[in-house]
């Protein structure tokens, strides 16, 4: 039986973690938990404490879920402003000008971008493959096969601060876990919504979660960039607990439940005010804290996409966005008209069959990481071609026993 393998989305204001089996080229959902964050915040460890014991909760529930107890190593997304990318090349020279390039020759070309000075206090915690050259020619997306003396792998290297990282392995241990890797948010929420026309045709994920945003460029293919925004949907929560003068969790149920962009609709719904009367709040009233934060986002994503070179209008497929903030009522419809470029509400499809579909947003990040595993140990197939070729051996001389068993 293969492994359970538990990706989790350490997130300010909440952390998701899925549990899940890899079968052939599916994922079985084995568990799912969604828990309130403590002691992070935007992105960093505040209170290792706090942080440590919210893990071990959402740990916790998916283990009940499981009925069993998992395996301590986890895959954790990150990301904040800590992260930084940096472009580079390696190169490797074959042995033969008639060999055929392999899984190894590919690792060593990779292992080879990796040797570049980077500032003392940064770790490499993942590596996007961006394209390969075989003898100058370019645009190659899998290398192994083809013959030729010079393989050089294009790169960026997604490198991250040491102390923070020190801090999230410790706050992971206090709970018994041990981090196995890290995967960049804005690449895992990727992986779980964004079709490969998509990022063949160019677009722009835009994952809002709760004091962060997160946000990542593709074309042709490939990834271009990726920002990160210190704003998100806990911001408007907090205007509207003051605004309407109201406890922060009478707030987050008015967002959720009358909070509306569309000025045609039109609700009211009882609460508690701060002086523990019942008062009623019209859609109308929540419209006016909604709308002006929602279109501080919509700049803000849209001034940060110009700092990266690459503005709205260079970007046909629009926006995909994410997280728990796009499920607002009339986000899209809003977001499209105020930006003038198509948007739509990505989630992983491939809860569906766990979760109804407004749940499964807060899973986006969580999700990619266990279909980035998926793809990264499909890929491990092609690593030690001996085993492989002796495999096709035994099965050929197995051949005639199980033929003569038909």
């Amino acid at each position: 039986m293969s492994e359970i393998l538990v990706g989790i989305d350490l997130g300010s204001t909440k952390i998701a973690a899925l549990a899940g089996r890899i079968e052939g080229e599916e994922i079985e959902i084995l568990g799912f938990s969604l828990v309130p964050s403590q002691g992070i915040k935007y992105g960093n460890i505040v209170d290792i404490i706090g942080a440590s014991n919210s893990i071990a909760e959402a740990m916790k529930r998916i283990e009940k879920m499981v009925g069993t107890r998992l395996e301590q190593k986890v895959i954790v997304g990150i990301g904040n402003e800590q992260i930084m990318i940096t472009p580079s090349k390696g190169m490797v020279i074959m042995k033969n000008r008639d060999q055929e390039i392999n899984s190894q020759d590919v690792e060593r070309a990779i292992e080879a971008a990796k040797m570049i000075p980077l500032p003392p206090n940064r770790e490499i915690i993942y590596i996007i493959k961006r394209e390969f050259h075989v003898d100058g020619q370019d645009n190659i997306e899998n290398p192994i096969g083809l013959v030729g003396t010079r393989l050089e792998a294009d790169v960026l290297l997604v490198s991250y601060d040491n102390s923070q990282l020190k801090n999230i392995k410790n706050a992971f241990e206090r709970a018994n876990l041990e981090v196995e890797s890290f995967v960049p948010k804005e690449i895992a929420a990727s992986e779980a919504v964004l079709s490969s026309q998509e990022k063949k045709l160019g677009v722009a994920l835009v994952d809002i979660g709760g004091d962060l945003t997160n946000l990542a460029i593709y074309q042709d293919g490939y990834i271009l960039s990726t920002g990160v925004l210190r704003l998100g949907g806990e911001k408007i929560t907090r205007d509207l607990a003051v605004g309407l003068r109201i406890k922060t969790e009478e707030a987050e149920k008015v967002k959720k439940t009358i909070g509306t962009l569309k000025k045609d609709k039109e609700e009211v719904l009882e609460v508690i005010s701060l002086q523990e009367k019942k008062i009623k709040i019209s859609s109308s009233q929540v419209r006016e804290f909604l709308q002006p934060r929602v279109e501080e986002i919509l700049e803000f994503i849209e001034k940060k996409l110009r700092d990266l070179n690459y503005p709205l209008e260079l970007i046909p497929g629009g926006l995909v966005v994410t997280g728990g903030t796009s499920l607002l009522d009339g986000f899209v419809e809003f977001a499209s008209d105020y930006l003038k470029i198509p948007v739509r509400r990505g989630f992983p499809m491939e809860l569906l069959k766990y979760l109804p579909e407004k749940d499964t947003y807060f899973y986006s990040v969580a999700m990619g990481i266990l279909l980035r595993v998926k793809e990264d140990r499909l890929n491990l197939k092609e690593k030690h071609p001996v085993i492989k070729s002796l495999k096709e051996k035994i099965k050929k001389i197995f051949k005639p026993f199980k033929e003569m068993y038909i």
